[in-house]
């Protein structure tokens, strides 16, 4: 009988988060050859970009990838209709229900998983036709919520015979693992893909990864109004875009959106070997 992430195309239980602006179609194809789930940022993003983001993925690898939605974005309804017209295996979604824009993905063979900030929200999840639901805690970079990922792994494990991901303060195997004992069914990551050789980073971004500390990110609120966790900078920042930390590495205007566990990223190196990391108990 195949496992649920089998059934996926995927070797692994374990996602790359949908980074906006970050999860290009270069990182997204490398992960997804490397047996995990590649995912593209579509946050800012116009839907000929997107198109084209998936066109180039398609391009490079053969295997099953997804696409994040930002629910809050404007021209939603013009993303959902080029996945589903290009049929992405797989949907995760945020900032919001993805109720009106289910039945769409589900017919075009969509698989979507929300990405929810806590047991209360999933709980409301589990009621709507998803295939499953990615728990973030306060450790994950970019937009958190005020719970710890193990608490709501915990919580949710047996309220659902859906799957549950955990995401948040995941580097390695053993990260991984403690979430399974909890009832996990997979694991999401971001952060750490960051420092992937095929991620297009700005090499500001990429210094401020490496040389961090464990306590180099503080929580900030990003500007569409959402609690974010971002590296601390020297100097004052006030306008926090992702876009100009990703591409431009601006230290005043950027928001260089990352979980605690950049803290543990010591070097720049492959997608594949990340992946491996978070699979392979003996892999350093």
């Amino acid at each position: 009988m195949s496992l649920w992430y089998q059934k996926l195309g995927l070797k692994y239980p374990v996602f790359q988060g949908g980074m906006a602006w970050a999860s290009n179609p270069e990182l997204v194809a490398a992960v997804s050859n490397s047996g995990a789930l590649g995912i593209i940022g579509s946050g800012g993003r116009s839907a000929q970009q997107l198109q084209k983001m998936i066109t180039q993925v398609k391009e490079l690898t053969k295997s099953a990838f997804g696409v994040n939605l930002m629910l809050q974005d404007d021209n939603i309804e013009e993303l959902c209709k080029v996945i589903c017209y290009e049929k992405v295996r797989v949907v995760t979604t945020g900032a919001g229900t993805p109720k009106l824009y289910l039945a769409a993905l589900n017919q075009a063979g969509c698989q979507v998983f929300p990405v929810v900030p806590s047991a209360t929200i999933a709980l409301k999840m589990f009621a709507l036709p998803i295939a499953g639901v990615i728990v973030e805690g306060q450790l994950a970079g970019g937009h958190v919520g005020d719970f710890q990922t193990k608490e709501l792994v915990q919580q949710l494990a047996l309220k659902t015979a859906k799957p549950i991901l955990a995401a948040g303060g995941i580097y390695d195997y053993q990260d991984a693992l403690a979430m399974y004992n909890l009832g996990a069914a997979g694991i999401q990551a971001g952060t750490i893909f960051l420092a992937a050789q095929e991620c297009q980073l700005h090499p500001n971004y990429r210094q401020l990864l490496i040389k961090s500390h464990p306590k180099a990110t503080l929580i900030r609120i990003s500007q569409n109004g959402y609690r974010a966790r971002v590296l601390k900078l020297a100097v004052k920042n006030q306008n926090m875009s992702l876009r100009l930390a990703v591409q431009a590495g601006d230290l005043e205007r950027g928001a260089f959106m990352a979980g605690e566990v950049a803290a543990r990223i010591t070097r720049i190196e492959p997608a594949a070997k990340i992946v491996e990391r978070l699979t392979n108990a003996k892999c350093d």
